[in-house]
């Protein structure tokens, strides 16, 4: 998209096009933008701050005025608006983390947000998250009135924008389609770094955890169909809580991050081991000397700079880049997801370009790209300008995943998680290793696991399966193997029992005659969890193990007529277990193994 307004200034346009974009859930109008842009001088900061302020001012009073009248609407939107362009006039003052400006138009941006809050249907309830030692400011939004549990959406920004723009970044997207919205600062995000000082951390499991804690006590939280949707740096964080937090149903990744440290060490035309020594070494004046060059010949690379060093609380541009390099899913972290992945990728992304692509490529878990292109005026970073178009294709895709039965999405999980683990057993050779599975090694374990799927797919999809349970399925590649069954495996759930509706109508043939689709399903989590966590056992890495979803088929097993399995010999009696066990030992425990 060639820019309407300050061409030969990307970092002034993509904010001018960013404010555009919210139009389409209340957070701008053209005229007012389009007024302000033709205003500013470019490239001046104070002069960009000066203009957003004063149409912020007049929208504010405007919708003072409509409150003071009773015209509820009005107010509602002429705050929203006013919102949005509050934060517009400080986004490039974080040079001067002191000067008065930034703290003034903040919290006058947040002021109007929660005034509009209150004047919406549902009122959309700003709420205090426990954190640590303090809170988390965020906001609950919910569908109706009705308090019943919904599919939920939990979403946060990322390295510059604000709780209050996720009403247009996805919250109004979500709740208009049925959701249940919490929307959340995590630290070096703008209301906790303002007001408590807390700085950006690369763990952010640590940061969601206590959310997703806290949101499982609010009404009209489902907790088992809680996704994350993460914008902007969001997309790194949201797959880095996803990967060690398993309650979390699907993330969205607007766009995709797979490694902040390629961004900060991109300008230093280093090789990458020897740019992070020097980024990390204790002084390097060269460096130093290196960084701030670029910086004078690049105003954008300067705001990232002097605004990252506020946000990650660092004091120098070095130690900033430094920072990023621990912003990775390098490592096996991305691996670890186990919960439906989308993707984002924006086709002419001025800032995360290529990165989209990185985490893809690394997921094992079920995963969908979605490229947004220039044709559809969707190509800039977070789709921003075409929100209207970009939101419909992602709840589109969330709304299929979370539509799909409890059992279906958890045979995902387990399918991912036994990805891990077979992953790491390869690494290890540790296929000859004993599993609890009385009798068998690791790589037997694993044929059966994969025989099983082979079967399970084809039965489902009305196929040849290609051979017999005993036969051998891993050749040379047991990973291979695994990771090709699958896919085959979750493609063929996801055909036949898209719903709660589908799955009660399948039935599927095992070795002892049909059975009911809810019941085969149960039977084949069992089979694809259970064998994971032998696997995991085998070569001592239970840290890979879906403990929740152990949990969650332990305590549905314990309410099952469990003698009708062990009599045929399919599970052993149960053994004793401490209650504070792992809950992957107290399933095996339960199922007659050894651990």
């Amino acid at each position: 998209m060639e820019p309407i307004f300050f061409s030969g200034n990307p970092s002034f346009w993509y904010e001018t096009l960013r404010t555009l974009g919210h139009i389409a859930y209340g957070g701008a109008d053209f005229g007012e933008v389009a007024t302000t842009a033709q205003r500013i001088t470019p490239g001046d900061y104070d002069s960009w701050h000066d203009q957003w302020l004063a149409t912020a001012d007049r929208v504010a009073e405007r919708a003072r005025t409509s409150r003071a009248g009773g015209h509820r609407v009005s107010a509602r939107d002429g705050f929203l608006r006013a919102s949005n362009y509050y934060r517009c006039a400080e986004f490039f003052l974080q040079g001067n983390a002191a000067d008065p400006r930034i703290r003034h138009a903040y919290d006058a941006s947040v002021a109007c947000f929660r005034t509009a809050a209150k004047l919406s249907t549902p009122t959309i309830e700003p709420i205090e998250i426990p954190y640590e030692d303090t809170t988390l400011p965020g906001y609950l939004y919910h569908p109706d009135d009705s308090g019943l549990p919904r599919p939920t959406v939990v979403m946060f920004n990322g390295f510059d924008g604000t709780a209050e723009e996720m009403h247009f970044f996805g919250a109004a997207a979500a709740v208009e389609r049925g959701y249940t919205v919490l929307v959340f600062d995590g630290p070096g995000q703008p209301g906790t770094r303002h007001r408590q000082g807390l700085t950006f951390r690369p763990d952010w499991e640590n940061v969601v955890t206590p959310v997703l804690d806290h949101a499982v006590t609010l009404p009209g939280v489902d907790p088992e169909r809680t996704a994350l949707l993460g914008a902007s740096m969001g997309g790194y964080l949201a797959p880095r809580a996803a990967a060690f937090d398993r309650r979390i149903a699907a993330v969205v990744a607007l766009d995709g991050v797979f490694d902040l440290g390629d961004i900060s060490t991109a300008p230093l035309a280093l090789p990458r081991a020897e740019a992070e020594r020097r980024l990390r070494a204790a002084h390097d004046p060269g460096l130093d000397t290196v960084i701030e060059t670029a910086m004078a010949a690049a105003p954008t690379l300067t705001w990232a700079i002097e605004h990252g060093m506020f946000a990650m609380g660092t004091d120098s541009p070095r130690a900033f880049c430094a920072a990023y390099l621990d912003y990775h899913l390098r490592e096996g972290i991305a691996e670890r997801i186990s919960c439906p992945v989308l993707v984002c990728s924006g086709e002419d992304d001025g800032f995360f370009k290529g990165q989209p692509e990185k985490l893809y490529s690394h997921l094992t878990c079920e995963r969908t790209f979605m490229a947004f292109t220039e044709e559809e005026g969707a190509e800039a970073h977070c789709q921003s300008g075409a929100q209207r178009l970009a939101f419909a294709r992602v709840y589109d895709w969330l709304d299929a995943v979370m539509t799909r039965p409890a059992v279906v999405r958890r045979i995902g999980r387990a399918l991912a998680m036994t990805g891990t683990v077979v992953e790491a057993t390869d690494v290890g050779d540790g296929w000859s290793a004993p599993t609890p599975c009385p009798g068998w090694d690791a790589r037997t374990t694993l044929n059966h696991v994969v025989g099983g799927m082979r079967i399970f797919a084809a039965e489902l999809t009305g196929t040849d399966p290609g051979g017999e349970h005993h036969d051998d399925w891993l050749g040379t590649d047991p990973t291979g193997a695994y990771r090709a069954a699958a896919e085959a495996d979750r493609a063929a759930w996801q055909h036949a029992a898209a719903t709660d509706a589908d799955l009660a109508e399948a039935k599927v043939r095992l070795g002892f005659g049909p059975v009911p689709g809810p019941m085969a399903a149960l039977i084949h989590l069992t089979e694809v969890l259970v064998h994971g966590v032998d696997l995991a056992v085998a070569i001592d890495r239970t840290d890979l193990v879906d403990q929740h979803l152990c949990q969650d088929l332990l305590t549905c097993m314990q309410q099952m007529d469990m003698d009708a399995f062990r009599r045929p010999g399919m599970f052993g009696p149960e053994r004793p277990a401490s209650e504070s066990a792992p809950a992957h030992a107290r399933l095996l425990a339960f199922l007659g193994r050894r651990v």
